[in-house]
């Protein structure tokens, strides 16, 4: 455990891998997350993709505050589902296996924690919960979640007044942006649904009895520079970082 201080909040956002045929092997992230986290007042701590477990466990006890970002899908077998041929996934086990390991220490450890679209899965996942595979093949929906441009207001998210989630963004009624093709399906049993789009899917999640414990399935990053919530959200996992100790 680190020592308390006044340094500033220490958040911990993992790297995604990519690989193409014009270019090496890389490991990146939206500048977007930097940017909101840091304008928020955290030094961010990008963790790579390392398959070694005590050298994730390096990274993470150097954090007060975790992000998990949006990015891949997660593998089905990882919520006990076979994947599907028609749900064109995009599947990157590596970063399943440390995303899932960062969040199941977070979960015990009380650190506080912000799931950003397939974050919001991650926590689900980690705490047992399953995911549609694609909500348009499945019939989920009707109208399409993946929507640009990236900062589009697409539908309506209704929050919980007397969640965390409510608590923090100072709203139960908000409009989101919304780039993804899956969602939660079974809600995992220790996790509460505190915000559902206009169509009926859980869209905000918290694990009650957590200090701060939060996961979203639009993406807040690219809004925080025009939305008031957006700001506060990653301003309160920021602040609930820098009182960890006390």
């Amino acid at each position: 455990m680190r020592p308390v201080s006044n340094a500033r909040s220490v958040v911990g956002v993992p790297l995604r891998p990519f690989a193409g045929a014009d270019f090496p092997p890389k490991l990146a992230l939206n500048r977007a997350y930097f940017e909101a986290l840091e304008n928020a007042g955290a030094t961010v701590v990008p963790i790579p993709i390392v398959r070694d477990v005590e050298q994730l466990r390096f990274y993470y006890e150097l954090l007060d505050a975790l992000l998990l970002p949006g990015g891949a899908d997660l593998e089905p077998r990882r919520y006990g589902a076979v994947a599907r041929d028609d749900c064109n996934l995009s599947l990157m086990p590596e970063l399943d296996e440390v995303e899932l390991k960062l969040a199941q220490w977070a979960i015990a450890d009380g650190l506080p924690t912000l799931g950003i679209c397939r974050g919001i899965q991650v926590l689900n996942v980690a705490c047992g919960g399953t995911l549609w595979q694609d909500l348009h093949t499945e019939g989920v929906v009707t109208e399409s979640h993946d929507r640009d441009p990236r900062d589009l207001l697409v539908h309506g998210l209704e929050i919980e007044p007397d969640s965390l989630l409510a608590r923090t963004i100072g709203e139960t009624h908000i409009r989101v942006n919304s780039l993804h093709h899956q969602a939660i399906r079974d809600l995992a049993p220790s996790l509460r649904a505190s915000g559902c789009s206009s169509d009926g899917l859980v869209e905000g999640i918290e694990l009650p009895g957590h200090r701060f414990l939060l996961g979203i399935q639009c993406h807040p990053e690219e809004l925080a520079p025009s939305e008031d919530w957006a700001r506060r959200l990653f301003s309160a996992l920021v602040e609930a970082g820098s009182n960890r100790g006390l």
